[in-house]
């Protein structure tokens, strides 16, 4: 079972891969990585890197001890070099927003995403221009951990339920990502 993000992660690359060739034909699946640690190469920009930064548990002192309620700071990073850096990132950025932003729970994945910052570092040497946007999400999902038969503890599995039925006190309505939701039977 994979940890929840690594789904996450497979799951922006899976949504930026299905649309962002239409805005940069450039951009395929050897130019979207899941991973910051990726080599990158002049040749092989603009290129997109997906990763997460940071996880915060939020304390919820009403939920069952084993339910979780997780902030994960996730980073699409946009490498573009040449003359025309600046502008090919500040497109890449916009279209990546607003991928993010009409599918801001992932298919189900997650409870929420949203895009809290956004930085622009330069850099390179002699005649070619480097330049870096960092778009920063937080993204929002509960988890409670499995056990497989082995009675080994495993990664978390990320749960979703739909508006009302969120939050404390809601515990029942969440179910496994990736199944079809039910309401809730009272």
């Amino acid at each position: 079972m994979k940890h929840p993000r690594t789904l996450i992660r497979e799951a922006v690359k899976e949504r930026l891969l299905a649309q962002l060739p239409a805005i940069d034909p450039r951009i395929t699946a050897a130019r979207i990585s899941i991973h910051r640690s990726t080599p990158l190469f002049a040749g092989k920009l603009p290129a997109i890197l997906i990763y997460t930064r940071d996880e915060r548990i939020e304390d919820q002192p009403n939920a069952d001890a084993g339910l979780r309620y997780r902030k994960l700071e996730l980073s699409v990073e946009i490498i573009a070099s040449g003359d025309a850096a600046a502008e090919e990132a500040d497109v890449l950025a916009q279209a990546v927003e607003a991928i993010l932003d009409a599918d801001e729970t992932l298919g189900l994945l997650v409870e929420g995403t949203r895009l809290t910052r956004t930085e622009v570092d330069q850099g390179g040497e002699g005649d070619t221009p480097i330049l870096a946007a960092r778009l920063s999400f937080e993204i929002s999902y509960w988890t409670k951990p499995v056990i497989d038969d082995r009675v080994l503890p495993l990664p978390l599995q990320v749960l979703v339920s739909w508006v009302p039925e969120i939050g404390p006190g809601h515990e029942h309505s969440y179910q496994p990502a990736g199944t079809h939701y039910r309401e809730p039977t009272s």
